[in-house]
């Protein structure tokens, strides 16, 4: 009789595990994380490490978002994964996005990172360049297609510079470091924490001068999405941008951990300059106007700025309404 009880028992446990297996099975079903792919705008460098990291400390997960990233190859290439659907949100350059917007790509930004220009003039330490007014006699090194090219002679004239007296040499990236490394330039543009670093760790180098500093900005990369996906998507948008924040926050505080992070998921990415492109970020991600803001924040004067300045040095074709191509919806106010 002991025996048939205990053979009842141990079929009821039985019974009652597998139901709770099968429940747990359905709760985990009914909270399953939201699939999400973010394409970078070119490859893993030190300003996506955070990216990493908040995979790693299990941010997005926390946020119910299955992350998926992918590497980029330019702002062109990661705006048309978007609009083809290729991609959720995309990395993105905000002002190459205004003049896709002009040409009719149905994008908006939903966070903006770099909100200050990242364009800087940079020089030996013997043979710096203390003011902009040092130009004047100077050889610079100039990459054509980049922002501080079609900036440079607005940089030149709200500085008080004689354009006439700065020599300008165009070079392709990379050729750049070494005509400034070998004495053929004074000086090079480049982007303060990535160029700046690889420069820094081959010679000394004089503090940059920052194009911003004199009034010419415009805006950089940010988070980037159409409008179909950012109407059938908002909660989960907003549950990206809050798990990035935090990511990035915590990557500023442990720069050598967000690289490390970064480094397992993408090991050929050179550690050092990674880490000191990250702590070269921080400094850019508001602008004057969006000083004190959250992370994401962006101001209407900036992108009104950024139109402005792509319509009369960058040949943008078209006009749009800045007010349609970003949204500050999905920042966290408090």
């Amino acid at each position: 009789m002991i025996r048939k009880v205990t053979k009842v028992f141990a079929a009821s446990c039985r019974l009652l595990l597998t139901a709770g297996a099968l429940a747990g099975l359905s709760a985990q079903a009914s909270f399953a994380a939201d699939a999400l792919k973010l394409k970078l705008d070119w490859l893993p460098s030190g300003y996506h490490a955070p990216i990493f990291y908040g995979v790693e400390k299990g941010y997005y997960k926390e946020a119910g978002i299955d992350l998926t990233i992918e590497d980029g190859q330019g702002t062109n290439p990661a705006l048309q994964a978007a609009a083809a659907g290729n991609a959720d949100i995309v990395m993105a350059n905000y002002s190459t996005m205004i003049q896709s917007v002009a040409a009719g790509m149905d994008l908006v930004g939903v966070a903006g990172l770099i909100q200050k220009l990242p364009d800087s003039l940079i020089s030996l330490k013997d043979n710096p360049l203390k003011s902009p007014k040092d130009l004047e006699g100077k050889t610079i090194a100039i990459t054509p297609d980049s922002a501080s090219a079609k900036l440079f002679d607005a940089y030149m004239a709200a500085a008080g510079v004689d354009a006439s007296k700065v020599t300008k040499i165009n070079m392709k990236a990379g050729q750049d470091i070494q005509a400034l490394l070998s004495g053929n330039a004074d000086a090079m543009t480049g982007w303060i924490f990535t160029q700046v670093p690889t420069v820094a760790s081959k010679a000394e180098i004089a503090k940059p001068l920052m194009i911003s500093d004199e009034g010419i900005n415009i805006l950089g990369t940010g988070f980037v999405t159409t409008k179909s996906y950012e109407k059938s998507h908002q909660d989960l948008i907003k549950r990206f941008v809050a798990a990035t924040a935090k990511s990035y926050a915590d990557g500023f505080k442990n720069p050598e951990e967000a690289v490390d992070a970064m480094l397992k998921a993408r090991p050929l990415v050179e550690k050092g300059i990674s880490v000191e492109s990250l702590k070269l970020l921080e400094p850019l991600m508001h602008s004057a106007r969006s000083e004190g803001k959250p992370f994401g924040w962006t101001d209407q004067a900036d992108w009104e700025q950024s139109e402005d300045l792509l319509q009369k040095y960058f040949d943008m074709q078209g006009k749009v309404d800045v007010s349609t191509v970003y949204t500050n919806d999905y920042i966290a106010m408090n």
